[in-house]
């Protein structure tokens, strides 16, 4: 597949093409059955990952906010505001926001962030759209798409080598997904979406099972990294990521 239609194909799956576009774009999938197999799978994706992320009621809102516990101890650099601890249900998109947070985003992007890392995670042969030996078309793509400038940290110095990264729906607009790996195979997902305003955000971290996620907001950039370790280590990852991009 071509950039040009790779670039094709997501401007008719975000509902950015004319209507004579459109229809144009729909007579060559008519005629074109591996672009048409393409488009097929990437609103498969699409429907699950939103299928992953049901809209939780106010009243469970309500509740695990209530039993939100703040930890009192710092953080780093531009984040140098409390820890607190986020409670998250990744499987089914139950999660609260921590104080300090701007209104439904540190959920939000914490439950799309996870739902994807679940998809795609597991992936053996399409795990990324875009892999590792074409960072500078990934970087330069999304970067289009995306409307600035996306940075593609560099993670080797924590053990880490990029996969490689994709495009994802988000509601506000799109979102970004890094992929990286380490030595023994297991995956780490970075998640990035521009933010409406600028802000810098604490540090938010929820466990389930064997799966931990962070989420900070730092410029007009909200981030959340999801892994399978536990809150030390992806301190640990999230300080390398903030160390590569500043």
């Amino acid at each position: 597949m071509t950039d040009a239609q790779d670039f094709d194909i997501h401007r008719y799956l975000d509902g950015e093409m004319t209507r004579d576009e459109a229809l144009a774009f729909e007579r060559r999938m008519e005629h074109d059955e591996a672009l048409a197999t393409e488009v097929a799978e990437m609103m498969q994706d699409m429907d699950r990952l939103r299928a992953a992320v049901p809209t939780p009621s106010e009243a469970h809102l309500d509740n695990l906010l209530s039993r939100a516990e703040p930890v009192a101890r710092p953080i780093w650099g531009q984040l140098a505001a409390a820890v607190v601890l986020l409670a998250v249900g990744f499987g089914g998109g139950l999660l609260t926001r921590g104080p300090g947070a701007a209104p439904d985003m540190a959920g939000d992007v914490l439950a799309q962030a996870s739902a994807a890392h679940a998809l795609y995670s597991v992936e053996v042969v399409h795990p990324v759209e875009v892999p590792a030996s074409e960072r500078d078309h990934l970087k330069g793509w999304l970067s289009n798409r995306l409307g600035a400038e996306v940075r593609i940290p560099d993670l080797t110095g924590a053990g880490l080598s990029l996969v490689g990264g994709r495009l994802l729906p988000f509601e506000q607009g799109a979102a970004a997904q890094f992929m990286y790996e380490d030595a023994e195979g297991a995956r780490v997902t970075l998640y990035l979406t521009p933010a409406q305003t600028r802000g810098t955000s604490a540090l938010r971290y929820g466990q389930k099972d064997t799966l931990s996620a962070a989420y900070w907001q730092d410029g007009l950039w909200h981030y959340a990294l999801v892994g399978p370790m536990g809150r030390d280590g992806l301190a640990r990852i999230a300080q390398s990521v903030q160390g590569a991009l500043f």
